[in-house]
């Protein structure tokens, strides 16, 4: 009996507990959708007055004027010869001999080959002879001329005899005027049997060897001018148009070499070139502490506006707040900008939809 009782109390107390747990869940509902939770106001009240950071008052009334940013274009270019043409005989004969080979310039004569002049001599020593000849003639017929002119005023030789004589004078001397235009001719074809070409030029390539027979029109070879230098460029008009206010000195790196030499504008294609739509450019090097010669590779850099609209401002003159930069008006006014990075001597590419060249901002805000 005594268990019993003691079994019905344990069950009262378990449904006891169960009961206060029931009420305890019902209690928290309706604490949910009726009470605060215990410190939430405040939360939502710190959340509410947390102020924007305010910028620190100008620093002075300085300022200054976005300009616009630029941007460098970096051109590669290769040294040729100022000036290049090919040795072209004109007379046929046999290589006697070469005076240059590749690589080497050209003497004060210019002479770089010579060809066999025997038959060229046969034929002008053959020329004067008729001339000696022509001329012995000349002076018979002269005579000859001066005694029947006396003969015919006295009237003891007929006037046809004269004549003849007359003739005779008149077709020798001409015959003489026709051999000394030939020797001429001789001794001009003498000359081109000699290969000059521009003093100080170099031999670029060599087409002979001596003893070789050659035909008149052949490409014996080719020289070149390497005391000047060209650097071709192709050029948009934007480059075009910063190369000419770079003036007559214009700066070349020697990228393989080291060092920078100046140059000049040498000649500019007055055409466009459809395919590239560029314009041709050449740039002449005179002076330098280098060897002249062709394939040195060279850079040139100008300096081109920001096609992005881009500014360049001092450092000075950002403020950052919120990982965000910013730019200050005269009158106060913040402009938002994102940073693009440097734009050399403590000067910054920014960028914005309200930010413009010729825009003025406090220097020191």
């Amino acid at each position: 009996m005594k268990r019993m009782c003691a079994y019905i109390t344990l069950l009262t107390l378990l449904c006891a507990l169960l009961l206060a747990g029931c009420g305890n869940d019902r209690l928290g509902e309706a604490g949910d959708g009726k009470a605060p939770v215990p410190g939430s106001d405040q939360a939502e009240a710190a959340q509410v007055e947390v102020p924007t950071p305010a910028l620190d008052k100008p620093v002075s009334t300085e300022t200054f004027t976005a300009r616009p940013a630029a941007r460098q274009s970096s051109l590669t270019g290769f040294t040729r010869a100022r000036s290049a043409m090919s040795l072209v005989t004109e007379e046929s004969g046999r290589v006697v001999k070469v005076l240059a080979d590749v690589g080497d310039a050209l003497g004060r004569d210019g002479l770089f080959a010579e060809l066999d002049t025997t038959f060229i001599k046969l034929d002008l020593a053959a020329n004067r002879a008729d001339q000696q000849r022509l001329k012995s003639d000349l002076d018979y017929n002269k005579k000859e001329m001066d005694r029947y002119q006396a003969l015919v005023k006295t009237d003891t030789a007929p006037q046809s005899t004269l004549d003849s004589n007359i003739r005779a004078h008149q077709a020798a001397l001409q015959q003489l005027r026709a051999k000394q235009v030939e020797e001429e001719v001789l001794l001009e074809r003498l000359k081109r049997f000699s290969l000059v070409g521009p003093p100080g030029w170099k031999v670029v390539s060599r087409y002979i060897e001596p003893g070789e027979w050659v035909t008149k029109g052949e490409t014996l070879a080719d020289l070149g001018r390497y005391d000047v230098l060209l650097v071709p460029f192709a050029l948009t008009s934007e480059e075009y148009r910063a190369l000419k206010d770079m003036g007559d000195a214009v700066p070349l790196r020697l990228t393989d070499l080291g060092g920078t030499v100046q140059a000049r504008v040498a000649r500019v294609s007055p055409g466009f070139d459809p395919i590239t739509r560029k314009i041709n450019v050449d740039l002449e090097i005179s002076q330098g502490d280098f060897e002249f010669r062709g394939g040195i590779r060279t850079e040139l850099n100008v300096v081109l506006s920001d096609p992005g609209g881009a500014v360049a401002v001092p450092a000075s003159a950002l403020v950052k707040a919120y990982e965000e930069y910013f730019l200050m008006t005269p009158d106060g006014e913040r402009v938002r900008v994102v940073l693009l990075g440097s734009a050399g001597d403590g000067l910054r590419r920014v960028s914005g939809p309200d930010v413009r060249p010729g825009d003025v901002f406090l220097l020191n805000p």
